[in-house]
């Protein structure tokens, strides 16, 4: 898979999550096992309106003619941080237990966007020595 097409499927998967959770927060959250507060559903909608933000950024890089290194790193970056706070939560009995795939998925972006920055990093290590 390309980087381009990597960060095509991850805006729309971040569209969706986020325009969930900005719009009917209680219904994207049901998977986490408990109620929203009232803080919760403010947190929920602000998480959305940043997931849908995370989005643009991705599908509008993947349409650039180059696409820049801080936008893999970012998103590198935010999924190991997530990925981690939400095992952490799990463990501590703070989330169900069903949240384990989003854990997975986390984990599979962080090597996907990984692997593509390493070969980007290899294909320009060659570049510079021809």
């Amino acid at each position: 898979m390309t980087l381009r097409w990597l960060l095509r499927i991850v805006a729309i998967y971040l569209g969706a999550l986020g325009a969930a959770s900005l719009l009917v927060p209680q219904a994207a959250s049901s998977g986490l096992g408990h109620a929203l507060t009232p803080f919760d559903i403010f947190a929920a909608r602000t998480i959305g309106a940043t997931l849908l933000t995370i989005a643009i950024l991705n599908w509008s890089a993947s349409m650039s003619a180059l696409i820049p290194v801080g936008v893999v790193l970012a998103n590198v970056f935010m999924n190991a941080v997530l990925g981690t706070v939400d095992a952490t939560n799990i463990i501590g009995g703070t989330i169900g237990a069903g949240s384990w795939s989003g854990v997975a998925i986390h984990a599979a972006l962080v090597l996907a966007f990984s692997l593509c920055l390493f070969r980007a990093m290899r294909r320009h290590k060659a570049a510079r020595l021809a």
